[in-house]
């Protein structure tokens, strides 16, 4: 009955999400069936929820189970029309089937059986982890002190009371995106009284979102047998699967990154043109919802992702693959998004006095320089504590084998971003005042969750083209 619940709470924001997806697909789709329907429910959810949030702070609803089915029942509604409109004035919105990469080095039988077999084990530990998450009270400090606290303040005040849930010493860290905490009410409100099993459910869709649009991200690159084996290398990293099947909102982050950084990356090398703007309408809606997902992707991330498109623009404009009036295009889609979605959630925080970053606010009290001993926690949190089997070790050493060509081959926005992301990362631990977080070990490695599919994806292809040479 549960699982019925679910059902019901996901559909909408699930059908608009993908309605949303096809809209910037346009005339020429670039996502396979599967892939655009999961992208649709991670990008809905998030994009309902910030509706729900400019609803609300403008004083036009509650958080109550009409006021969450009138605003997802208003945006399906609008987007249908709008889907309508593009079907009647661009019938043509299927001229080619997507292009699949050229056949490559065949790998024996027996390793694709392997590959399935242990796509099955996967299958039975998710399912596990899920049956434990759905049936056990959470008891995990940010589960309990943030995104299901926040939830059951949402579900009593039925709005965003700021005081009620951004008390310092209950530690609910209110200056986040209320994405995650407003779902659950959403829930909540769907079902009619607080069910933990009901509200922790979702973060297991959110996992297997990941995963998912992890595989077509390689299909899209690469044979299916490499694409499951990437899929099963994400899912059988004990730090990201513990994030998985708990109800922590890293994951959540990760798979929103991971669709605008696959997909502009995938725009930044795509041949076509027509194909080009449709991924990067996408990835421009993705990077929009990203900043509504945790601080993080704000502070850290977002100028990242800006920085890797600036330059693959202007590289393709040197090239003369893009013209100018593409280029301003491309663009105009990613400042309409943030300024649509950004803007309204910075004006709130700044309003409100809520603090950017990661539980602390970003100061200029903050100390900068050497911090002794972060490197040695670095060393030993990534390599030898078990959080991430092989990948860092593997990902060092094939970047160490492919550096001549790294930034030279369609790889290049994906290892720029990847590579920086995790130079940066590390760079705040080692020379500033942020060290606290290594040296305690509460919050270091969720950087490295956040950026686990990324690094997976990279990690694969780069062994790939290892293999190649063999």
């Amino acid at each position: 009955m549960m699982f019925l619940w679910l059902f019901f709470g996901i559909a909408l924001p699930t059908l608009i999400g993908w309605l949303l997806v096809r809209l910037c697909e346009g005339r020429h789709p670039v996502l396979f069936p599967l892939e655009r329907f999961v992208l649709g429910f991670l990008l809905g959810t998030t994009a309902t929820m910030f509706m729900v949030f400019l609803a609300n702070i403008a004083g036009l609803i509650l958080f109550a189970r009409l006021d969450f089915l009138s605003v997802e029942g208003a945006l399906t509604l609008l987007l249908l029309l709008l889907r309508i409109l593009q079907w009647h004035f661009f019938p043509n919105l299927s001229p080619n089937p997507i292009p699949l990469p050229k056949s490559e080095i065949r790998l024996p039988k027996s390793v694709s059986v392997l590959l399935i077999l242990l796509a099955l084990w996967t299958i039975a530990k998710i399912a596990f982890g899920s049956f434990i998450l759905v049936t056990t009270p959470a008891y995990f400090d940010d589960t309990l002190k943030n995104w299901n606290y926040r939830a059951k303040v949402f579900s009593l005040t039925h709005t965003l009371d700021v005081g009620a849930a951004g008390e310092e010493e209950s530690g609910t860290l209110s200056s986040y995106p209320p994405t995650v905490s407003l779902f659950k009410t959403s829930l909540v409100s769907l079902f009619g009284q607080w069910h933990e099993g009901l509200v922790n459910s979702i973060h297991i869709l959110w996992f297997l979102a990941s995963l998912i649009l992890l595989f077509f991200a390689l299909r899209h690159r690469t044979s299916w047998q490499w694409a499951l084996l990437g899929t099963y290398l994400l899912a059988s990293l004990p730090l990201y699967f513990f994030g998985g099947v708990n109800a922590y909102a890293d994951v959540f982050l990760s798979a929103h990154l991971f669709a605008a950084g696959a997909l502009l990356a995938r725009g930044l090398t795509e041949t076509d043109a027509h194909r080009r703007q449709s991924l990067f309408r996408l990835s421009a809606l993705a990077m929009g919802l990203l900043v509504f997902t945790k601080n993080e992707a704000l502070i850290l991330y977002l100028p990242l992702l800006l920085l890797v498109l600036a330059g693959g623009l202007i590289f393709l404009w040197s090239q003369k693959r893009m013209t100018r009036r593409e280029i301003l295009l491309s663009l105009a889609w990613v400042a309409g998004w943030l300024l649509v979605i950004m803007l309204p959630w910075v004006l709130f925080k700044w309003t409100h006095g809520l603090a950017f970053g990661n539980a602390k606010a970003i100061s200029s009290s903050y100390s900068f320089g050497w911090q002794p001993g972060v490197l040695y926690v670095l060393r030993v949190n990534t390599f030898f504590e078990g959080n991430w089997n092989l990948l860092f070790p593997l990902l060092l050493l094939l970047v160490a084998l492919a550096r001549k060509r790294l930034f030279s081959s369609t790889l290049a926005p994906l290892s720029f971003f990847v590579l920086a992301a995790i130079a940066l990362q590390a760079g705040l631990f080692l020379f500033t005042s942020l060290s606290v977080e290594a040296l305690k070990q509460t919050g270091l490695a969720r950087g490295f969750v956040q950026l686990a599919p990324l690094v997976t994806m990279l990690t694969v292809l780069l062994l790939r083209e290892e293999m190649k040479k063999v």
